[in-house]
C-alpha cells in the first residue's frame, strides 16, 4: 500500500526493515556484556533466547542448501574488530582465525581472549568453498540485508550452488579484502573485470552493452551515504545499508538502501542509478515519467528531472537525467525523514555533485 507499482521497470520502493528489534530490547543483553565487549547481535543456540558473546567460540556444520549433504574443506574465517575512544570510536585493532570444515561439515574455532586496550565492537563469521555463493553471519548475499538468523553454536550454514545468473562484481564486494580472501576468490576477478566492461565471462564482448557504460564500474553507496542523509534531511538516525532488489548490479547499474535501523520505513532512503548512453537514458527517463505514481515533470536538477508521489503519500521521490551523459538517478525518501520533495531534491543534488568524480566516467553537463 502506497509503493510504486511493479510495472516502473527498475522502480522499487524503499523497502521495509527486515532486522526484528526484540532481542536487542530483550532486558539481559547489557547484563551479559562482559567489560570490554559490546553486546552480541545474535543468539547463544538456535533453541535459546540467551544472547551470545562476541568473543565465541563458534561451531556449527556446513551443508548443501539444495541436497542437505556436508560440505567438506569450506574455509571459515572469524574476524574480531576492536574499537577505542569514547567520543568518536574508531578502530584500533584485529584478530583473525581461520579453519576448515571437516568430512562432517563441521567446524569449531575457539575463543578470543579480552583485548588489552578498547573495546571488542564486532564479529563476523565469512564461510567460503568454491562453487558455491559465500556467505556471512552478518549479511545476506541477495540483498546485503541484515541476517537474524546467525547463532553462535549449532548453526547450520546451507551455502548455495553457484550459478550462471550471480554476479560476480556483487560476490567479490560481499567477500571483502584480506590476502586469504582475495586468493581464494583469484579465480573470479577475471570474470568480475569482464562484467564491469560489459563483456563475456572473461573475454566476448556483448554487443547489447552500450560501449560508453562497458569501462564503467561506480558505487551507489560512494554516492550517497549515511552521513549525507543526516546532514540533507537534518534528523539523526542509525543505517544499515545495503541495495534494492528488482535489477542486478551491473555497469550499467547500482542501488543504495539506507535503512533506519530503530525507525519504522518512513525514515528510510534509497536511490536508483542508471548509466545507459544518452538515447537510452532518454528514454529510460521518459518510462519514469509514464509509469511513476503522483509524477509531475519539474526540471529543477540536470537536464530534465521529476517529482513523484506514492499513492499513499508516504514515499516522495526526485528523479533527474543528464541527457549527454547518460545518467538516470532516482531518489526514494519516506515522509517521515522527507517531510517535502525539497529535501529529496537535496538528496539528488549531492548524488550530481558526485557524479563526475566517478572513476572513467563521462562528464557530467552543468
Amino acid at each position: 500500500m502506497g509503493r510504486y507499482p511493479a510495472s516502473a521497470r527498475g522502480v522499487k520502493p524503499v523497502l521495509s526493515l527486515v532486522a526484528p528489534l526484540a532481542l536487542a530490547a530483550l532486558p539481559f543483553v547489557v547484563a551479559c556484556a562482559a567489560p570490554g565487549v559490546r553486546p552480541a547481535a545474535y543468539r547463544m543456540r538456535p533453541d535459546s533466547v540467551r544472547i551470545g558473546d562476541l568473543r565465541g567460540p563458534f561451531d556449527g556444520r556446513v551443508v548443501d542448501a539444495d541436497s542437505g549433504l556436508p560440505i567438506a574443506g569450506a574455509q571459515v574465517q572469524v574476524s574480531w574488530t576492536v574499537v577505542a575512544g569514547r567520543v568518536l570510536p574508531a578502530p584500533v585493532a584485529a584478530r583473525e582465525l581461520v579453519t576448515v570444515s571437516d568430512a562432517t561439515g563441521r567446524y569449531s574455532v575457539s575463543g578470543l581472549a579480552l583485548p588489552s586496550h578498547g573495546v571488542l565492537a564486532d564479529v563476523r563469521l565469512l564461510i567460503f568453498k568454491r562453487g558455491y555463493v559465500a556467505w556471512r553471519s552478518d549479511r545476506r548475499f541477495d540483498d546485503f540485508g541484515a541476517r537474524t538468523d546467525f547463532t553462535q553454536t549449532g548453526h547450520e550454514v546451507r551455502l548455495e550452488r553457484w550459478h550462471s545468473d550471480v554476479s560476480h562484481v556483487r560476490h567479490l564486494r560481499y567477500v571483502g579484502g584480506g590476502p586469504l580472501l582475495v586468493e581464494l576468490t583469484r579465480w573470479e576477478t577475471c570474470d568480475a573485470a569482464a562484467e564491469l566492461a560489459g563483456r563475456g565471462a572473461c573475454g566476448e564482448a556483448s554487443p547489447t552493452v552500450p560501449r560508453s557504460a562497458r569501462a564503467v564500474a561506480f558505487d551507489a553507496a560512494a554516492l550517497l551515504g549515511a552521513n549525507d542523509v543526516r546532514e540533507l534531511t537534518g534528523q539523526p538516525g542509525d543505517f544499515t545499508v545495503g541495495e534494492l532488489g528488482g535489477e542486478p548490479t551491473s555497469a550499467r547499474y547500482d542501488s543504495v538502501h539506507l535503512r533506519d535501523s530503530a525507525r519504522s520505513e518512513q525514515h528510510d532512503v534509497a536511490a536508483r542509478i542508471w548509466l545507459l548512453g544518452p538515447g537510452e537514458a532518454q528514454a529510460h527517463y521518459a518510462r519514469l515519467l509514464g509509469e511513476l505514481p503522483g509524477v509531475k515533470e519539474t526540471n529543477e536538477l540536470g537536464d530534465r528531472s521529476l517529482r513523484a508521489t506514492s499513492a499513499a503519500g508516504d514515499v516522495l521521490a526526485v528523479g533527474f537525467l543528464d541527457g549527454r551523459a547518460g545518467w538516470v538517478v532516482l531518489v526514494q525518501c519516506g515522509s517521515a525523514r522527507c517531510a517535502t520533495h525539497e529535501i529529496a531534491l537535496k538528496l539528488a543534488a549531492r548524488i550530481r555533485e558526485r557524479l563526475p568524480a566517478l572513476p572513467d566516467a563521462p562528464p557530467v553537463l552543468p
